[in-house]
């Protein structure tokens, strides 16, 4: 009989953290599920611990992959093989707190125009503190105003890790990584429903370096241009391959969230331009934030 939803875990070398996130989806109060649990070829500690808590629960499912894939095919993988109709990610360095689906899952039964409950989060420091995760606010207008609202500040993308609708999360997800590709999901989805939020914090994120996706820029750029532009190719897909309709209020928005990214890059890897570019980006911001004003008193009038 089909479980009610799939965890999908991809994994590699988390020897020191993948028990934990595997006992904290084990300790759920709702219990039908299944878990996935894709071992990316690890060669640390990893595989013994993934495939004990596979013999003693036959929810879980483990695959151990015989060469390194990417972190894209690993968590492709995990959704390609999720039976249930409903379906989240849950990286092995992260957990869920007990009555995480419990709350999630009644939601998506009763409401067909949620397409996504995402938990409260916070991330895991450390030493050993919580710091409060700010990107699962929910999104519960029309799509243009979804999209807006996403898009003033998607970065720490906490909604990615939500519970979705396995079929909205199969037509979204891009065929290759690059810089972004994970707003691609969570925006994409969004053509196809709203996103709600549960009021508790259920999943817990472990902190990373705050330039660790900056640098990660210059690992999977293929391109000059896809350096100075980090955001370039997931504008593309949003306009291009999910073929959002463009709206002045949607343009801008990417508009300024490219030339964000663009300065955050540049501060980083071109100090002296990075300045000079904050600078205009600035002077863009006033600029682009009156002549919306101004549009919006045109059309009030």
């Amino acid at each position: 009989m089909t479980a009610r939803a799939s965890i999908g875990m991809p994994v590699f070398n988390r020897a020191s953290t993948v028990g934990r996130a595997i006992e904290s989806v084990l300790a759920q109060t709702f219990t039908d599920f299944e878990l996935l649990v894709s071992d990316n070829a690890s060669s640390d500690g990893t595989e013994p611990i993934c495939r004990r808590h596979a013999a003693g629960d036959p929810r879980i499912r483990y695959t151990r992959h015989p060469a390194t894939i990417s972190g894209l095919d690993n968590f492709r993988f995990v959704l390609e093989q999720a039976r249930a109709p409903y379906f989240m990610w849950l990286p092995a360095d992260d957990y869920v707190r007990a009555r995480w689906l419990e709350q999630a899952v009644p939601i998506l039964d009763a409401q067909p125009d949620v397409v996504c409950v995402a938990p409260r989060a916070e991330f895991l420091e450390a030493d050993g503190t919580f710091r409060p995760a700010t990107g699962s606010f929910p999104l519960l207008g029309d799509v243009r105003e979804n999209l807006c609202r996403y898009l003033v500040d998607p970065t720490d993308n906490s909604r990615f890790y939500g519970l979705y609708r396995r079929e909205a999360v199969r037509r979204v997800l891009p065929e290759e990584a690059y810089y972004g590709f994970d707003w691609v999901v969570a925006a994409g989805t969004l053509l196809y429903g709203k996103h709600t939020e549960l009021p508790e914090v259920l999943l817990v994120r472990e902190a990373n370096d705050p330039l660790k996706y900056t640098r990660m820029i210059d690992t999977i750029a293929e391109t000059w241009l896809d350096r100075v532009l980090p955001l370039g190719r997931f504008t593309l897909a949003l306009l291009g391959r999910l073929r959002v309709a463009p709206h002045p209020r949607l343009l801008w928005a990417l508009l300024r969230i490219n030339v964000i990214h663009h300065v955050m890059y540049c501060q980083y890897r071109y100090p002296r331009y990075g300045r000079a570019a904050y600078r205009l980006g600035a002077g863009l911001e006033r600029l682009g934030a009156n002549a919306l004003r101004a549009l919006s008193r045109r059309r009030a009038a």
